[in-house]
Parts: C-alpha cells; structure tokens; sequence
C-alpha cells in the first residue's frame, strides 16, 4: 500500500504530530521549519527536514512550501501551530496546492475560539456552561469587580497557553490592587477557580460536526502551576461530550482542537474553559488510547476515513519523572513504561533540547555570579 507523503510545513514546534504519522506505518513525514529548530532537527521521525538559517518570511516560506510539494510529491500539507493554521487557512483561496490542506478552522471563527476574552463573550451569548467570567482591563478598581465573581479567581491573559501568565487572586482588594499594576490596555480575563477536576475533549470536525474525539481526565498534576497534566486517563465522558458537540457545533468549528474543562464538584457538571485549535501537549495520549489524530486528519483531506475512532480506555503519563517511576516500580500511581512516552523516545532532538536548557541554566548562573562585562564577554 502507498504511503501518504506529509509535509508539516512549521515543524519547529516541538509537538508530537510527526511521532504520531510515524508511528501509523502508513504515513512518510518531511518537515520545514520557518524559523531556526535545533532541537527538532535530526528527529528520527523526519524522511526529510529544512532548516532555515533565520526565520522566513511568510511569502518565501509559502514560496518553499510550493517546492517542497512538488520535490516531494506531498498528499498532505499538515500544519501545526496557531500561526500556520491560521496563515494556511486565511491565504488557502490564493494557494495552488490549497487541496493538500486538511480540514482547517475559518480565521474569524479560529480568533474568537482561541482568545480567552472573546470566547468567554461568545460562550455568554449562546448560554453554554462556563465559570463566572469577567473581562476587565488595568487600571480598574474594587467598585469595578462584578458581583458575580467568586472568590478565588484567577486572571488569566487574553492570548496564552500552558498556564503561562496565569495568577490567582483569594478576594476583592487582591484583584483589585493587581489590577491596579497593570497597564490599562491590557486585558484581563477574571474567572471563578471551579472546585473540581480538569478534563478535556479533542476533537477532529468538519462543519460543526465531530469526526472522532477522546476523553481525558487529569490524574496527576505538573510540578507547574496551571500547567497541562502529568498524567491522564482517556475513557468515556458523555457530558463532556455532549457539551463539546454544543461547542463545535455553535462554532461551526472544522478541524483539530482541544477542548479544556472543568468538573464543578458543587454543580456536579462539566463546564467551558477554553479551546486550543491546533495540536495539543497530550496528543500521544490519545494515540495511545488507538485514535491517531493526525493521521485522521490527513485521511479527511485524502477523502477517505480508514483509522481507527473508537477509543480504548488507557492512561498517558509524560515527563520524566514519570518515565523514572515507571522503570523502578510505577509509585502509587503504579505507572507503566507503556503509559509513558517513552514507548515514543526520540534521541537526537531530546538531547539538543537537554542541552539548550543546559546552557541557558549556564549562561544563567554565570550572569548572577560574575560581574556584569566579564559575564558578557564569557556568553559572548
């Protein structure tokens, strides 16, 4: 059987979609970074991969994604990330080799679903579940809190991922004196912390309709606050489901996403947090659970499904931590090495990436223990 030939076209972002083409036998993966990626190059899962010597502009990089197409005989032009998906989807009328996009998310539709603030707005307007939520600016003070709120809260950046610039605040004065620090343009958006456990859905649609989806529950928490799970177990949910197919469909969403909830362990519900729209950090969890997304996906732009879409019930543990424990007893959560990505290891681009964060903890302590010339002629 022929092989589908991808071309993940911002194959910097260190994300395992690669892994999961590899892995189905049935795919061959060629990558092109548009900026600089040390730490993917030389990735076991590449048949090919270009790596520009400084970022590329977004008109030589669709240039070069054109000539790749045609050098490689590409079935399926996969992008990854927020910026290509967005790129590939609004530029896709202009696009010669267009029909090697899969299913992709309309840009006004991927703006509102992806940005906290107006996704809070949207999910307002159409009556679906979601925390007390209030989108206030710097400056603001205790009078402008709204009542509704609940506290703790947390305040979380408009535009973010991973947990990354979240705060919580335990009352009013907190909130209010943070806002205070803040410059006035910037917005913020203020929701009730929901007793409960995370979950989410990943989904692939067409139209507001899902294709194939997962379940997942947090078992184990990241050493980081607000952070994706160490640890989670993929099974049935059907009123997390059933909430994200009100979603999906209000949205008119097409493509991969992520969908991040709440159990509220007082309403004894799932509600809305926010939606990823591209590839998500867990996604090897469900390719574990036997449902290949990426795969999926480049089958839809092909015409025809042949991958699985039932989901097995598993578990998916990351890091390594995780990876320890399950070589030395598994702990409490008795983890297995099949549970973990290590089944999924890639040699080379784990240790440049060990090593770029070893000498960037290097440059780090040598800045604070030397004096300031003398440490810039060293990193120099």
């Amino acid at each position: 059987m022929k092989r589908i030939s991808v071309l993940i076209p911002d194959a910097e972002v260190r994300l395992p979609v690669a892994c999961c083409l590899a892995q189905s036998g049935q795919a061959v993966v060629h990558g092109l970074a548009r900026q600089p990626a040390l730490s993917t190059r030389g990735s076991k899962f590449f048949a090919s991969f270009e790596n520009p010597t400084a970022e590329l502009p977004v008109e030589e990089w669709l240039q070069r994604i054109e000539c790749i197409v045609t050098e490689h005989h590409i079935d399926v032009v996969l992008p990854i990330s927020d910026f290509a998906i967005r790129t590939l989807s609004e530029r896709r009328e202009g696009l010669a080799w267009a029909a090697k996009l899969p299913l992709l998310p309309d840009p006004q539709t991927l703006d509102v679903a992806t940005n906290k603030a107006k996704l809070a707005e949207f999910l307002k307007r159409r009556g679906l579940p979601h925390p007390p939520t209030a989108v206030m600016s710097g400056g603001m003070t205790a009078d402008d809190v709204p009542a509704a709120l609940e506290f703790p809260v947390l305040a979380k950046p408009p535009s973010s991922m991973g947990g990354i610039g979240i705060v919580r605040l335990d009352n009013r004065r907190a909130l209010a004196d943070f806002l205070a620090a803040q410059p006035r343009e910037r917005r913020w958006v203020v929701q009730t912390q929901i007793e409960g456990n995370d979950l989410g859905i990943n989904v692939l649609c067409r139209d507001g309709r899902i294709l194939a989806a997962t379940a997942q529950h947090a078992i184990k928490r990241s050493l980081q606050p607000f952070h994706w799970p160490a640890g989670i177990e993929l099974g049935e949910d059907p009123a997390a489901m059933s909430l994200a197919e009100k979603l999906v469909r209000e949205l008119g969403w097409s493509g991969v996403a992520n969908i991040d909830m709440r159990f509220d362990a007082r309403q004894k519900i799932p509600l809305l947090l926010e939606l990823n729209g591209r590839y998500w950090f867990t996604l090897l969890g469900s390719l574990n659970a036997g449902v290949n997304f990426p795969l999926l996906a480049c089958e839809t732009c092909l015409g025809e499904i042949k991958a699985n879409r039932i989901p097995q019930r598993t578990r998916y543990f990351v890091g390594r931590e995780s990876v320890l424990l399950s070589l030395v007893g598994g702990g409490s959560l008795r983890i297995m090495p099949r549970e973990t990505n290590l089944r999924y290891f890639d040699p080379l681009p784990t240790a440049l990436a060990s090593a770029e964060s070893a000498t960037a903890a290097l440059r780090t302590a040598v800045s604070r223990l030397m004096p300031k010339t003398a440490a810039r002629r060293l990193q120099a």
